[in-house]
């Protein structure tokens, strides 16, 4: 392998230490000087980890991206003259053989010096502060959808029927209903009555007998619990995308005006690709690049000359469960751009295929307006295929 780097570093990272091996020599060897050190991960120990680097005049650092162990190291370390290359652990899995953590951070520097460690994307501070906000909302969300399925399950197990009677079993009539059981109320048609809010079809009577069952002493509070759960939960999610849009209309005002310009694309949506791509393309030098991180590509499947149908490539899951479901709701809009590309593909018998390749084309038209900035136009949105349709 060609040498392309005279002194670099490779760094194993963990928890509570980080292992750097250095080699140092000539282009023309493939027998560098090798200088390993061990340091702990409190700051203090990772500035005196810089000025060891310094003092060996470390040009190049890579590391891999642990967890979010790697995040302070390269705070750090961002401090220093040497040039920072983070690496998806996927991509420079050891040999096969003894492994040690000096021989970890050995192989990664032997890969750097080579020039066979590509850069991951790391988004700029603001963007990454959006990230964590939309992430944040995600995991609130999971965790409201988790205390819903308690609360039905308590319901079930309990022979009460209430959710084949109301749309919404959290709408407000839902809730005051569940607080009767909650408070150990004798139920009546009064009492049921009271709770009716909007327009419910059901009569009282039906949501009377809907809410005779078996409701023991500690299905009350667990019902009370996962009520509770809930509530905290939404109030969260309310609060956070509160947050969440005054960030935007700060820093990314233009681009997030674009971006909810396209078919299918929502305020949260919108929120999502700007946290996971960025304002700009400018990481990805083409849209081809953008889509295999994103995990929007397919697979490629080829032996003895005969190609075979494959999965899309793993991605980043939170801008690809984004695009999928955005996708999935402009195939279904009166866009012709995104409605003919899902029933075209539809028709042979996949919907999931079809909302998978909306997904795509919806991909590939935030990289053109990220980059052009400019809206979404239906007539540029329409390939080929779709203009000769749109014809005739």
């Amino acid at each position: 392998m060609e040498v392309m780097i005279e002194t670099c570093c490779g760094i194993d990272v963990h928890q509570k230490t980080i292992v750097c091996c250095i080699l140092d020599g000539p282009l023309d060897t493939n027998r560098p000087k090798k200088i390993q050190k061990t340091f702990g991960t409190r700051t203090g120990e990772l500035r005196q980890a810089l000025q060891w680097l310094e003092e060996h005049h470390v040009t190049d650092i890579f590391m891999e991206s642990t967890g979010q162990y790697w995040v302070p190291v390269f705070n750090i370390f961002s401090e220093g003259t040497g040039q920072l290359v983070l690496a998806n652990p996927q991509h420079i899995k050891n040999v096969p053989g003894r492994k040690t953590d000096m021989k970890d951070a050995e192989w990664i520097a032997q890969l750097g010096r080579c020039g066979l460690i590509q850069s991951s994307y790391i988004p700029a501070p603001e963007v990454m502060e959006l990230r964590l906000m939309t992430r944040r909302r995600l995991s609130y969300t999971q965790k409201r959808t988790q205390a819903k399925n308690e609360l039905h399950n308590i319901l079930q197990r309990s022979n009460i029927k209430l959710t084949g009677y109301l749309s919404d079993i959290f709408s407000k009539t839902g809730q005051a209903l569940l607080q009767l059981f909650i408070n150990g109320e004798v139920l009546s048609l009064d009492s049921v009555s009271a709770c009716m809010h909007g327009k419910v079809k059901a009569s009282p009577e039906d949501i009377l007998r809907a809410m005779d069952g078996k409701l023991s002493v500690t299905d009350r509070q667990l019902l009370e619990d996962s009520l509770d759960e809930y509530r905290f939960y939404n109030d969260k999610i309310r609060q956070i995308e509160g947050h969440i849009r005054k960030y935007i209309l700060v820093h990314f005002p233009e681009e997030y005006g674009l971006l909810l310009t396209i078919p299918g694309v929502k305020e949260q949506g919108a929120a999502v690709i700007l946290a996971e791509i960025g304002p700009n393309t400018e990481a990805f030098k083409t849209v081809g690049h953008l889509a295999s991180w994103a995990g929007l590509s397919p697979g490629s499947n080829e032996s003895a000359g005969k190609n075979k149908s494959s999965r899309t490539t793993p991605g980043n899951k939170y801008l690809k469960t984004t695009l999928v479901s955005s996708g999935g709701i402009a195939g279904r809009s009166k866009d012709f751009a995104f409605r003919s590309v899902y029933y075209r593909i539809s028709s042979r018998g996949s919907k999931m295929k079809a909302v998978m390749a909306c997904g795509h084309k919806l991909l590939r038209i935030i990289y053109k307006i990220l980059t052009d900035k400019v809206p979404y136009n239906e007539k540029r949105a329409l390939g080929l295929r779709q203009q000769h349709l749109a014809l005739n």
